[in-house]
């Protein structure tokens, strides 16, 4: 018998694009499974959208909390042997949960499985490609520290490993990258592997919670207060890892600065030049403020 899927849906103020997410799962080629979508207390129409489904979902309701307390509430309702985390504007392709449960099944020492995702917009009612995020090349703890590449509508997941690294960060000040701050977590008790494929589509709107990148200040404080949780939880992390804390703090903000470079904002550009070096001044970092300054890409 196949195990089942809990397939879990935080939603907030989704009403424009959850039914068309909800279809997605109900289009899986992968039959055993149960959907739970948390509506975090809405004040929109979504919840009308979600009770349009009748009994193909579960619906669980309460105050708005962030996405991880979302989570957190639905896999502790929750009956499936495997976790799957879909965000409520996204979308799945109809393969995804199949070709994950065989290789989940096949591997058992691996804890969690993701692929890539396929970018996207809607331009007069057409999906536009935009590009592909998730990179799926080495996933250790290590690496993840390097920063975030695991798209979260992509994830299948055992439901034990909830048992032994515990629940989602509810944290309010970690809300958009809570999910950053539990694939490390997760990646320092058991595998990650990736599927080096598209499995998902992800949605560019004005309204996702890390903006479609020109929230440069957000997109660089986030996964800087997700180190500073990381390290709090595994002190020995850097020595572990053999990485410069500051060195990687300053890479993080010097990214930043080639992000304002690339909108002509200069001011900002070496405002930010300026606070990498003050995580750390050496060679290694003026070399790459030089690259960020004088190349037309940088990463």
């Amino acid at each position: 018998m196949q195990p089942k899927v809990s397939v879990i849906i935080p939603a907030f103020n989704s009403a424009p694009f959850i039914a068309e997410t909800i279809q997605s799962v109900l289009a899986q080629t992968y039959d055993n499974l149960e959907i739970i979508v948390v509506d975090d207390g809405s004040t929109d129409t979504t919840l009308d959208v979600l009770n349009e489904f009748g009994d193909q979902i579960t619906v669980l309701t309460k105050p708005n909390g962030g996405p991880a307390s979302a989570r957190n509430l639905a896999i502790r309702h929750a009956s499936g042997k495997y976790i799957a985390f879909l965000d409520a504007d996204d979308l799945w392709m109809p393969e995804k949960l199949a070709e994950q449960v065989v290789f989940l099944e096949a591997h058992p020492e691996v804890g969690l499985t993701y692929a890539e995702a396929l970018m996207f917009d809607e331009v007069g009612g057409e999906k536009q490609i935009r590009g592909k995020i998730g990179f799926t090349g080495e996933t250790s703890f290590c690496h993840l520290l390097l920063g975030d590449h695991i798209p979260n509508s992509t994830v299948l997941m055992r439901r034990n490993c909830v048992d032994t690294i515990g629940w989602l960060n509810e944290r309010r000040d970690l809300i958009a990258v809570e999910d950053y701050e539990y694939w490390l977590r997760l990646a320092k008790a058991f595998p990650i592997r990736a599927i080096a494929k598209p499995l998902a589509y992800y949605r560019v709107h004005a309204h996702n919670l890390m903006g479609d990148g020109d929230n440069i200040e957000k997109s660089l404080r986030l996964p800087l207060r997700v180190l500073e949780e990381i390290e709090t939880r595994f002190p020995d992390c850097w020595r572990e890892c053999g990485m410069d804390k500051d060195v990687l703090f300053a890479r993080l903000t010097i990214r930043a600065g080639f992000a304002y470079k690339q909108r002509g904002d200069w001011w900002n550009c070496l405002k930010k030049f300026r606070q990498a070096l003050g995580h750390r001044c050496n060679l290694r970092v003026l070399r790459w403020i030089v690259a960020a300054t004088l190349l037309k890409r940088w990463s």
